[in-house]
């Protein structure tokens, strides 16, 4: 008997061989889909980005017509025919500490757990020679590159750096890595342009002259993106602001005897990365792309316009509670980085927003780009992102756009004249406000801040990063700074609200959830109703499952809270929930009565009858909605942590 299922079995197997899959097509899944979403169009299934590009459900071939290589022109694929073989990308995790002996210290333990690169933060830059040796001491600046933002301090930082170099017979010529600043940036956050920043210019390219005959191997030129970034923009906007910053400087570096090549070859383009995972891997190959087809502009080698890219993770994305959700976001952020193909990688330990960041924190951030390069074996493949229809199409799709909006603004006078006139400030708010108005209806989730919060968090204030600014004696004209924003900020408040009102009275802002009949009548809504309270600091006291208007009633006597909302299906409320909201109301006339769910028709004109105060509802604005209930429930507007 057994043998003769050992013979069926053989036969099966036998006759597999012989069977090969149907051929499927492209008609037959877009059919299959409209059969799911009964007879509706598929372009339903399109999700729209703050770019205003049509994410499709599916990619095929036909999205992919371009033959392009890593290492070879317009560089989409990367600058390195090999990839990361050739060279890794520099681990700049900035450090800093509570003097600059500290951060000595903890940057010779940085660079023996990873890190390939000299990295401080720019407090830590020295203002003296004494400051100087005591930053740089033991530290092996001929050998290991250096990746430091200057900020605005590039003059005093390079004098400082070769009289150092001299009193401690190093070999300037052989310091290479980054030390640069972007004039425009700074001006961008300080909110104020020179009257006449061609003077600057000639005083910034006459300096970079002058370190390039020093310092041979040190790029001194930085368009810092994470500016505009931070501030709300989107991808387009971050890639046509990038060349048209560059495009500046070139023109102005030529004015100053610098060779195109000269000045090309001084330059690290800086790109934040934000959760969009393949957004942010599409606009770092769009980003090589444009700057390469630039090169034909000038009538140069593209060579020439190889871009070497410092990627750093997002800012707007932080979150100051559930801040450990921050090494999650970063990672994810860091991956986007290393697939998109990079030269210097900084990743903001999940403490950030508090300012300072602990040795644990920087350790951990250090650590995910020890994992991508150590674990994950991405740095095997050149372009690994290569071949991915949806990642090459994008890529075409927001290089066509960056290069549109780079045009516009070029043709408007370009990126100073852009600044003078607010346009620029205007157009990335506009694109914030959108971003902020979707994560308030949380139609975009901030895991832990819109949606599951951690009630049980409670979080400092957010420490204040000092940010330095270039200083002359000349005169400025004032412009709209960019600030940086980040999406969670308004929720927070709410929160350290709160938490100040917790400190006050010894609890935290309590509303009473009453839930009609069983558990699965009124679970979703309460679940729904508990995680909305929860993201704005308040904390809900919850009845069983009633069944009658005496029990609600006897619930609300028992809590007397200021707040209270109805939870269960709509057939419950017209059932039962009627009737004990006209209970409540003739009771208590001063309590304040939500309906969990969006009610419409004669449904909404019997509860608001009955007295129903208002709905609570997903689509709802979550950020305004939780002001109003805060209000209601006795927390102050000043009261802020």
């Amino acid at each position: 008997m057994l043998y003769g299922k050992k013979k069926a079995i053989t036969m099966e197997l036998k006759n597999v061989k012989h069977l090969s899959f149907p051929e499927a097509s492209f008609q037959k899944w877009k059919e299959a889909i409209e059969e799911s979403l009964k007879g509706k169009s598929i372009d339903r299934l399109q999700t729209l980005t703050s770019e205003e590009i049509a994410l499709q459900p599916l990619y095929t071939a036909e999205n992919s017509t371009r033959e392009e290589w890593p290492g070879l022109y317009p560089y989409t694929r990367g600058i390195s025919a090999t990839g990361y073989r050739e060279q890794e990308w520099l681990v700049c995790q900035p450090v800093s500490g509570t003097n600059r002996g500290e951060a000595n210290r903890r940057i010779q333990e940085a660079l023996k757990r990873g890190q390939n690169a000299i990295s401080f933060s720019a407090d830590m830059l020295p203002g003296s020679i004494e400051e100087a040796s005591e930053l740089f001491n033991n530290l092996l600046l001929a050998e290991i590159p250096v990746f430091l933002d200057v900020s605005g301090k590039q003059n005093q930082f390079f004098s400082l750096l070769y009289e150092y170099c001299k009193q401690s017979s190093i070999d300037e010529a052989g310091i290479s890595g980054v030390m640069a600043e972007d004039l425009i940036a700074e001006w961008v956050v300080n909110g104020k342009i020179p009257e006449y920043p061609e003077l600057y210019f000639e005083r910034w390219f006459s300096a970079i002259k002058e370190t390039q005959e020093r310092f041979p191997d040190v790029k001194t030129i930085l368009i810092k993106t994470p500016v505009f970034h931070n501030g709300g923009a989107n991808a387009v906007q971050e890639l046509a602001l990038a060349l048209s910053t560059a495009v500046k400087y070139l023109e102005e570096g030529q004015k100053q005897g610098l060779s195109l090549f000269e000045i090309t070859s001084k330059m690290v383009f800086s790109f934040s990365l934000d959760s969009n995972y393949f957004m942010g891997i599409a606009k770092l190959r769009a980003a090589r792309r444009l700057w390469a087809l630039l090169s034909e502009a000038y009538g140069a080698p593209g060579d020439w316009f190889k871009m070497h890219i410092h990627a750093v993770t997002s800012e707007v994305t932080e979150t100051l509670y559930d801040r450990y959700v921050n090494v999650l976001r970063t990672a994810g952020q860091a991956f986007s980085a290393a697939i998109g193909g990079i030269q210097y990688l900084q990743v903001h330990p999940y403490d950030h927003v508090q300012g300072n960041s602990g040795e644990s924190a920087e350790r951990i951030a250090r650590n995910i780009q020890n994992i991508l390069k150590e674990e994950s074996h991405i740095t095997s493949a050149a372009d690994p992102a290569g071949g991915s229809w949806y990642v090459e199409q994008l890529t075409d799709e927001l290089s066509d756009k960056a290069w549109r909006k780079f045009l516009q603004i070029e043709q408007s006078g370009g990126i100073l004249q852009g600044l003078l006139t607010g346009r620029i400030q205007g157009e990335i708010r506009d694109v914030y406000e959108k971003k902020r108005l979707q994560v308030e209806l949380r139609k975009d989730s901030l895991i832990g801040t819109n949606v599951y919060p951690d009630p049980g968090d409670f979080a400092l204030n957010p420490g204040r990063i000092d940010i330095s600014y270039l200083e002359t004696d000349s005169a400025f004209v004032a412009i709209e700074p960019i600030k940086a924003v980040r999406l969670s900020a308004g929720f927070e408040q709410l929160r350290l609200r709160s938490g100040k009102h917790r400190q006050k009275t010894g609890h935290a802002p309590l509303m009473g959830i009453i839930c009609l009949k069983d558990q699965k009548n009124h679970k979703p809504r309460h679940d729904f109703i508990a995680a909305l309270a929860a993201s704005g600091g308040i904390e809900i006291s919850a009845s069983a499952g009633l069944h009658s208007a005496e029990e609600a009633a006897s619930f609300v006597k028992d809590t007397n809270l200021p707040v209270y909302c109805l939870c269960g299906s709509d057939e419950s409320y017209q059932e039962l929930g009627l009737q004990l909201l006209q209970e409540i109301k003739r009771e208590y006339p001063e309590k304040r009565m939500y309906v969990a769910g969006l009610q419409t028709g004669d449904a909404f004109e019997a509860l608001a009858a009955a007295g129903a105060d208002d709905y609570l509802y997903k689509g709802t604005n979550a950020a305004a909605i939780l002001t109003q209930l805060l209000k209601e429930l006795g927390v102050n507007e000043d009261d802020k942590a």
